[in-house]
């Protein structure tokens, strides 16, 4: 029988450990199993369960993301390869821009 899981074989872009990368960021966060089970309405035991998953669905992360009031996406998405094509922002391109025009005016 095969695993019907080929989502979870590592090519040759591993993706990162989602339950790990969750672990280590409430862990940054300083904030502990107990608070973000609380937040998310799951039992510590379902948080825990949670670290040992390398994948998690997207509405976990998205709900955990909410609970914590924290952008786990934009972190997630820093994991790329560097030769990924980011889709970037146009709001922050521009206001980029204009950084640099007052940081020019303030070097006359």
């Amino acid at each position: 029988m095969t695993n019907a899981r080929t989502y979870l074989k590592q090519g040759i872009h591993p993706y990162p450990h989602i339950g790990q990368f969750i672990r280590k960021k409430l862990h940054d966060l300083n904030i502990s199993n107990t608070e973000a089970s609380r937040r998310l309405g799951i039992t510590t035991s379902s948080m825990h369960a949670y670290y040992k998953q390398p994948s998690l669905q997207f509405g976990i992360i998205w709900k955990l993301s909410i609970a914590l009031n924290y952008d786990l996406l934009s972190d997630l998405m820093s994991s790329y390869p560097e030769s990924f094509p980011v889709k970037i922002n146009d709001k922050m391109v521009a206001m980029e821009k204009e950084l640099e025009i007052y940081k020019s005016l303030l070097k006359r």
